[in-house]
């Protein structure tokens, strides 16, 4: 039996390190030693109370590891290196079967130790993953925490069809627009990102990417398309007023795709009219399909990702961590153990 550390949130602004015993693993399940686990948005709005969730629960979804135990094959052995993709997809409900798994139906049936609930539980020393989650990765751990949002990146930027030779508006240099930039160069696309921060604009810039202030957009129409404007645009920060942005900046039959989602929930000021006559395409788009995650483990074996990661915390000091957002000189920060 093994005691793993682990990040418990008991409330709202309430989280402290405690010990948990992880249950015994069934045929199809391995015991993974956690080596990182990013924190995301998801995780802070977790902590803070934004999202709705069972407590007491163990969060981090961005898990990297090496296998501990479990029935072996000629596949995985003790000390890989692996990736988890912790959605719980059922294989059998409507989206599923659809190819969609991403919105399975039984995704959020999450597991529970000792009464705490797992969303996936990344934030302990040990987790237990079935087979079908497990993905053998060749780069460093630290980097492996990021298939997870590379995987999410890859479903979004597959939403709006990019062509070699598109030019792309990123609205947001985070973590996932920087990503987003990435794969659209990979498209041979040519990328835009834009963020008030001046922080993050010098980080894209020393990734050698183009990176605009808000109010700048609109004065680079005049090359983009012959001034009718980005072919695509992928929303990125949780803005309220950015999709309607989108609209002022994309060319007729232009594909926009909201990436990010924003809490608490707002109507879209959208000019009807706008999406009609040009012919405008909206995208949503959520979490990661099992075929995006097999992509990004592929994938990012030829990324260079590691400047990505700016900060290192201890799982201690996950509670200070959660209770804010990123400062904008960060990009990922990732928990190490």
């Amino acid at each position: 039996m093994k005691i793993s550390k682990s990040f418990v949130i008991e409330a709202p602004g309430k989280g402290s390190v405690k010990p948990i015993t992880m249950p015994e693993i069934s045929e199809d399940e391995f015991l993974i030693e956690v080596r990182a686990c990013g924190v995301c948005t998801t995780d802070r709005r977790m902590f803070q109370g934004e999202l709705r969730v069972p407590f007491p629960v163990i969060g981090g979804h961005e898990i990297s590891g090496i296998i501990v135990s479990g029935r072996f094959s000629e596949d995985l052995q003790v000390g890989d290196v692996v990736a988890l993709d912790m959605i719980n997809r059922c294989g059998y409900c409507f989206y599923c079967r659809k190819g969609l798994d991403n919105l399975c139906l039984n995704s959020r049936k999450a597991r529970v130790v000792e009464g705490k609930h797992l969303i996936a539980g990344g934030f302990s020393q040990y987790v237990v993953a079935k087979r079908r989650q497990i993905f053998k990765v060749n780069v460093d751990p630290e980097v492996a925490t990021l298939v997870e949002p590379l995987a999410c990146c890859i479903n979004s930027v597959e939403k709006a069809d990019i062509q070699a030779g598109e030019s792309v508006l990123i609205m947001g240099a985070g973590t996932m627009g920087i990503l987003h930039a990435m794969l659209v160069s990979l498209k041979g696309a040519v990328p835009f990102l834009s963020d008030p921060s001046e922080e993050r604009r010098k980080f894209a810039s020393s990734l050698d990417m183009r990176a605009l202030k808000p109010e700048m957009v609109s004065g680079e129409l005049s090359s983009v398309n012959e001034g009718h404007g980005f072919d695509a645009v992928f929303v990125t920060a949780p803005v309220a007023e950015l999709p309607a942005q989108a609209i002022e900046v994309i060319r007729k039959g232009g594909r926009i795709v909201l990436y990010t989602s924003i809490h608490p929930s707002v109507n879209m000021p959208l000019d009807w009219n706008k999406v009609h006559y040009s012919e405008l395409s909206v995208y949503g788009t959520e979490g990661r399909r099992k075929v995006d995650f097999a992509r990004a483990t592929e994938l990012i074996q030829s990324m260079k990702l590691n400047p990505l990661i700016t900060k290192k915390i201890q799982l201690e000091e996950l509670s200070r961590e959660l209770s804010n957002g990123p400062e904008p000189k960060d990009q990922r920060t990732i928990v190490v153990f």
